[in-house]
């Protein structure tokens, strides 16, 4: 198959997926998260053609979708700087990995590479190694979001940081929480364009 018909199959599933995955995503902001995140995603591919952008783009669109099984009394302690409630930040992995399983499944996804969406599903917040080169995409897709614009304002409004205060703080994890060169570059990138808008 040529690329360009391989590209188009590839946008194909990615719409489908997305469709079945969007009635989860209104939580949380992550309808916004998802879509920044993916275009992430695959700018970081660009830099790894060895890399599976059949297991890579499903897996960030999917993986927050347990999110939706989180009563959202409940989530602000769960994620972000704050985080204390670790069991809860579990469950939305596991949540996540069902509701996954399931829209892959009734899409007829090849199931190997269900399999391989699944374990980085299963882990994406709470394991700090990656389990593979993929794995390692999907996390700094995701975590890339929150060095753009809309992710400092969203994030330092909801977790009651000034927004000068929380700008430092998170451009001291870029080592610490991005595992390639290129996101590293990117969040560096974001963050600087963050800093120069006057709220």
């Amino acid at each position: 198959m040529e690329r360009g018909a391989e590209e188009s199959m590839m946008n194909s599933i990615c719409d489908r997926i997305y469709e079945k995955a969007q009635p989860y995503l209104d939580t949380r902001k992550n309808d916004i998260h998802t879509k920044i995140s993916y275009n992430f995603a695959r700018r970081l591919l660009v830099h790894y053609p060895e890399a599976d952008e059949t297991i890579v783009l499903p897996a960030i669109m999917l993986h927050d979708v347990g999110w939706k099984m989180v009563p959202e009394k409940k989530q602000l302690n769960a994620f972000g700087p704050k985080a204390k409630d670790k069991k809860t930040q579990r469950l939305h992995e596991v949540e996540g990995v069902r509701i996954a399983r399931e829209i892959l499944v009734s899409l007829d996804y090849d199931a190997e590479k269900t399999e391989e969406i699944l374990r980085i599903i299963n882990g994406h917040d709470t394991r700090s190694k990656a389990l593979s080169l993929n794995d390692k995409l999907v996390k700094d897709a995701d975590k890339l979001w929150r060095f753009t614009p809309t992710g400092v304002n969203i994030d330092h409004t909801r977790f009651d940081i000034p927004r000068d205060a929380y700008l430092d703080w998170i451009g001291t994890m870029i080592d610490g929480w991005l595992f390639t060169p290129e996101a590293k570059d990117m969040a560096r990138k974001a963050l600087r364009e963050a800093k120069s808008i006057t709220p």
